[in-house]
This record gives structure tokens, C-alpha cells and sequence, in this order.
């Protein structure tokens, strides 16, 4: 079972495996790849107003290129730009962007912007749209730049290791996912780290592959001098920690776009401050760390005319520890439901319901609010290229 890496390292992250090829030759090629979609929102969501309901588009584009450089290894490149509703005063900004080197079965190197490793494990139960996610992508989630990492897949067996070097204002967990006063940005000082990922899959148990994933990150803040405050006393550079550890564990049964699917993830995340760092919550107490641990179950099936389901379960419990005093708990416990279509490769719609499971209400968590205890409901049309 020999494969790509370039097949892995740019399609996957692609927003469709539609991905059209508009020049090869000589060895050297290139593709792209994308999609638009409109979205209609309940109230709950938030998307615009107070709690009305809207519709929002977005789009995306991709660029990949390839060129042989020797019969063994292989230039590649990959960037990726989300457009989100202008109207909102969004616009265009960075997903993927990496360079390296395919070296064909003996694995990948590349550099640049993208998730670190856990993701690996976390991807088994990322396959809905907006009602899912309590757990996977709120600590960890986002593209990061300033990394390295190898890949090897092959035979069954997926491995990656990484390294993250030192980046300003950079994507680590949403500071309102913690109820940190007047810090809901997702900037940190990020001094340096690793990460990991291993995995093995089983082409064919009963009714479809097998797939056991396990994924780690660590990451140090920077500290001292690094430090850059502004006028404000406000660190300028992004915002300081001491280290911060995430460690994810999935397993997978099945195809997901033919017969039955289900998937598990467990994750654990721990985000630790700095003893000089005066650091607050909103109940204005000064933070010695933070905790997440969570899980999600995946149930699903793919009927042969296009149309499938899922629904899962979904559970985060969030601490966070005062330097003095007590801890600050909440629970997430959510149920969310989709059904697509795929008329065909390139168009599909679906319909998602998020429902509440008895979380905690906490209006001071900003990022979870609209999860958190209150049905969502979204109705999406896409095409893909």
C-alpha cells in the first residue's frame, strides 16, 4: 500500500479531493482546489444581531505544486486562503502555507503553517460542520506557522514528528474558551515546542478499515526579555504562559462516505502560567493553570444514492485554577445531528441540529456560548473544485 506523501500532504488539508490539475509537465505540475458555500444560521448561533438569524458565505482557494528535483525526491508547495462573508467585515486570510520535500514511500518534510500532529487523532471525529467540535479544535485547533514536521505513511502505519520554533501572536487555545478577563484573542508568545503523532490502520475488519491514532504537543512560552509589553503595560507580543501540553487519542471503524462509521476521541489539554505573570480571570483572580478534558463518540452511515447521517455525543469539562481560592468548573455536553447530500462530486447540501445535553450556562465563556446550552441549526449549500 504505497502512496503519495504529496497525495497526503496536500489533498488532505485541501478543501476537496476534487483538487484539478491545470498544467503537468516535465515533471512538474500544479493544482487547485477550493469551494463556495452559503449557510443559513439560527439566532443561536450569533452570526449577526442579537441572536437573529442569518445567512453567511465564504469561500476558499488552494494552490499545490509539484516538481521533480531528482528520481527520488520531489519539490512540493501549498497554500490555502479562507474569504469569509465581507459584509461582517471579515475577509481574506492565511490557512495552509507550507513548502518541503516529497521523498515518495521513504515519507514527507515540510515547513511552514498548518496544525501540529494531534490533529491526527482528532480528524477521526472532525466530519460535521458548525453544531459539533466541543472538545476537538477549541484547544490546539488552529494552523500555526513557525513549524517543521516529517511524515511517513505507509504500509498501514502513519507517523509524525515536529518542531515548533519561536512565533509571535501566534494560535494555541482560545483564551475566552477559558473566561480570561479582556483576553479573548487567540495570540500567545510562543517560545518553542515538539510534536508527535503515531497511528496504524487495518485495511479490512468486518466492514471497513480499522484506524488507531494517538497525538502529543508541548509547547514553552517565551519569558524574560522576549517579553515586549506596549504603552499599556499589555504584552504586545502576545500572551505569556509558562507551557502548555495537549495529548489526543482516536480510534476509527469504517468508510465514512460508504456504509457504516463510528469513531471515538479523548482528549487532554493543560495550560500552565507563569508565577510572574498577573494573569486574571473574570472573577479577577490571578490564574495558575488551566484544564480541558473531553470526549466524542461518532455515529454514522453513507447510503450509496449520496445522502448520509451522523450524530454523536460530546462532552468537555474546563477548570480553571486560581492562584488563591477556588476553582473555577464547567461542563459542555452537546448532541449534535447532520445529514448531507452529495449530488454529486462536486455539489452537496445539509441540514445540522446541535443540542444542548445538560451543559453548564456560562455567559463569561464566550467562545463556547453559542454550543454551550442552546439548540443551533444550520442548512448549507456548497459547491466544490
Amino acid at each position: 500500500m504505497k502512496k503519495s506523501l504529496l497525495a497526503l500532504a496536500v489533498v488532505a488539508v485541501a478543501a476537496s479531493a476534487n483538487a484539478a490539475t491545470v498544467y503537468d509537465k516535465d515533471g512538474t505540475s500544479l493544482v487547485i482546489d477550493g469551494r463556495i458555500q452559503s449557510v443559513f444560521y439560527n439566532g443561536n448561533h450569533a452570526k449577526a444581531g442579537e441572536h437573529d438569524s442569518s445567512i453567511q458565505n465564504s469561500a476558499r482557494f488552494g494552490l499545490g505544486g509539484k516538481t521533480q528535483i531528482t528520481d527520488w525526491v520531489a519539490g512540493i508547495g501549498y497554500a490555502q486562503w479562507e474569504m469569509d462573508n465581507a459584509g461582517a467585515g471579515n475577509g481574506t486570510k492565511a490557512r495552509d502555507q507550507y513548502v518541503g520535500a516529497d521523498f515518495g514511500e521513504f515519507g514527507l518534510l515540510k515547513a511552514g503553517r498548518y496544525v501540529d500532529s494531534s490533529y491526527y487523532a482528532e480528524a477521526v471525529t472532525d466530519h460535521y460542520e458548525d453544531a459539533a467540535g466541543t472538545v476537538q479544535g477549541k484547544f490546539n485547533g488552529e494552523r500555526r506557522g513557525g513549524q517543521i514536521t516529517y511524515i511517513y505513511d505507509n504500509y498501514g502505519f502513519h507517523g509524525e514528528l515536529g518542531a515548533q520554533t519561536a512565533q509571535d501572536s501566534a494560535a494555541m487555545v482560545g483564551a475566552s474558551n477559558l473566561g480570561l478577563a479582556d483576553k479573548g484573542d487567540d495570540k500567545w508568545a510562543i517560545d518553542s515546542g515538539f510534536n508527535g503523532a503515531l497511528g496504524y490502520t487495518f485495511d479490512d475488519v468486518v466492514f471497513g478499515p480499522l484506524s488507531l491514532r494517538a497525538g502529543y504537543s508541548y509547547l514553552k512560552g517565551q519569558k524574560g526579555n522576549d517579553i515586549v509589553l506596549n504603552e499599556k503595560n499589555e504584552n504586545a507580543n502576545g500572551l505569556a504562559f509558562n507551557n502548555f501540553k495537549h495529548a489526543t487519542v482516536g480510534i476509527s471503524w469504517g468508510n465514512l462516505d460508504s456504509g457504516f462509521y463510528t469513531a471515538a476521541l479523548y482528549e487532554y489539554a493543560k495550560l500552565s502560567f507563569q508565577d510572574e505573570t498577573v494573569f486574571q480571570n473574570t472573577d479577577k483572580k490571578n490564574i495558575d493553570n488551566a484544564k480541558n478534558k473531553g470526549f466524542e463518540l461518532l455515529f454514522g452511515y453513507a447510503f450509496d444514492n449520496g445522502l448520509s447521517a451522523r450524530i454523536g455525543y460530546e462532552a468537555s469539562y474546563v477548570k480553571v485554577t486560581p492562584v488563591e481560592g477556588d476553582e473555577a468548573k464547567y461542563q459542555i455536553r452537546r448532541i449534535p445531528v447532520f445529514v448531507n447530500y452529495q449530488i454529486n462530486p462536486n455539489f452537496n447540501v445539509w441540514g445540522e441540529v446541535g443540542f444542548n445535553a445538560g451543559s453548564d450556562h456560562n455567559d463569561k465563556i464566550t467562545n463556547y456560548a453559542k454550543k454551550q446550552d442552546r439548540s443551533v441549526v444550520g442548512i448549507g449549500a456548497r459547491y466544490t473544485f
